[in-house]
């Protein structure tokens, strides 16, 4: 549904099917890290409902906001259209993300003077050869296919995200709760997402059964928890493996508890 307001116009997404706990889009990039680890996990890891980020997207036509509106995922983004960068700069707001189409022309002074305004990554859209790229976060040179686009906007919005563990290739952004591996993207479960947090923190060691209780649970160890443990952990394995019957990845060490061996 679109409204008209003084700034421009708001796009509301309309609904569609996507299932958070599946797998979404294929991805490739690479990830910020995130400081040591503490003792505590981020409060966050175990929130349900997230955040729909905000997408400023800069073109000249409604078109691509007509194929955005029905490619993205609704409970998750929300998108605001301006035809040029001269009235996204009078927006008040706070974009995850900006998305520009660069004229014919150039856009190397749009790049700059957006990125100077607005405290967030830039997706360029362009021709090839085009100035401006260079300056860009991220860009993408036409012809392209949408889904192209929607993949590289989940990609750079994880890429800048203020909350990422990296453990080899694999990238887990712990706010939105979703794994970036061998180049696809994998949204997880809140329970599933801090003990996998746990284990990339720790890469190549083993961290005790106890331990995952005690910081992912709160509690100490007992049947309920066991339990509780084995099934997350059998959830991982099921989403991450390729053949889950014999993990590679999340593996266990018997009687002491989990380590994660990152692939190659």
């Amino acid at each position: 549904m679109a409204g008209q307001d003084p700034q421009g116009l708001v796009v509301e997404l309309a609904p569609l099917s996507m299932a958070l706990a599946g797998l979404t889009v294929s991805q490739t990039a690479g990830i910020m890290a995130l400081p040591a680890a503490t003792d505590q996990l981020p409060r966050y890891l175990v929130q349900g409902e997230m955040e729909p980020k905000t997408l400023l997207l800069i073109a000249r036509t409604q078109s691509l906001v007509k194929h955005l509106q029905s490619a993205l995922d609704a409970s998750r983004y929300v998108i605001r259209w301006a035809p040029s960068s001269s009235q996204a700069l009078g927006f008040d707001l706070h974009p995850s993300l900006l998305v520009l189409e660069l004229p014919a022309s150039g856009g190397t002074r749009s790049v700059a003077r957006l990125k100077r305004r607005f405290d967030a990554p830039l997706l360029a859209l362009a021709g090839k050869g085009q100035p401006g790229l260079a300056q860009a976060d991220a860009y993408l040179v036409r012809p392209y296919r949408i889904g192209e686009l929607v993949e590289l906007i989940d990609t750079t919005l994880i890429n800048h995200a203020p909350d990422i563990i990296r453990a080899e290739n694999m990238s887990l952004d712990t706010e939105q709760r979703r794994l970036q591996v061998n180049g696809l993207v994998h949204q997880l479960r809140p329970l599933a997402c801090s003990i996998l947090a746990l284990l990339m923190l720790r890469s190549g060691q083993v961290v005790p059964r106890d331990e995952l209780f005690r910081r992912v649970w709160r509690t100490t160890d007992g049947e309920d928890s066991t339990r509780a443990l084995d099934v997350h952990i059998a959830y991982l394995r099921r989403k991450l493996e390729t053949d889950p019957r014999k993990p590679r990845l999340i593996v266990t060490e018997r009687g002491v508890g989990y380590r994660l061996r990152p692939p190659d």
